[in-house]
């Protein structure tokens, strides 16, 4: 859910067509990735696009490191009923510079919500759930973040295409 506040706890009366649009986009995306889905599934940014018409983040990314890309939501968002603290993209966006590519999404969450309904969110759609100390991605884009988050509270959904077919 989404609130107005100033704090990163979910408001029950907040609006809730942005944050299930949001949702319906990270689910999207990983079920593009799937051995058995076609090619023309949406791309990683593409889940930035509710959170962007409504005003959550901006037009542009606050952070970059290599493929991937950041945003900190600017009012509170939650995943899930889990606070989230960033959204990372990654995907090629111009000429082939590397090898390491891994087209997808991670959301950095601060526990607090149902974690079985996560879990089972990870689970079916063959995401890796864990401390978002254990995901580069994750710690890199904390680690250069402001305002400075404590990494070791957070959780990390990474949803990209190496993990769900692995």
């Amino acid at each position: 859910m989404i609130s107005g506040g100033g704090t990163a706890a979910a408001d029950p009366s907040a609006p809730v067509p942005v944050a299930h649009a949001f949702e319906t986009a990270v689910r999207d995306l990983a079920r593009s990735y799937a051995p058995d889905a076609s090619l023309s599934g949406p791309r990683p940014d593409e889940v930035l696009r509710p959170l962007r018409e409504a005003g959550l983040v901006g037009r542009s990314f606050d952070g970059t490191f290599d493929y991937f890309y950041w945003v900190q939501p600017r009012r509170p968002l939650s995943f899930l009923g889990n606070p989230v603290e960033l959204v990372i993209t990654e995907e090629k966006r111009g000429a082939f510079i590397g090898c390491c590519v891994d087209d997808g999404v991670t959301l950095v969450l601060r526990a607090g919500g149902d974690r079985a309904a996560l879990q089972q969110f990870a689970d079916d759609l063959h995401c890796r759930l864990g401390p978002a100390l254990n995901d580069s991605r994750s710690a890199t884009a904390l680690e250069r973040s402001r305002p400075k988050v404590n990494a070791a509270e957070l959780i990390a959904l990474e949803c990209h295409f190496g993990d769900i077919n692995s």
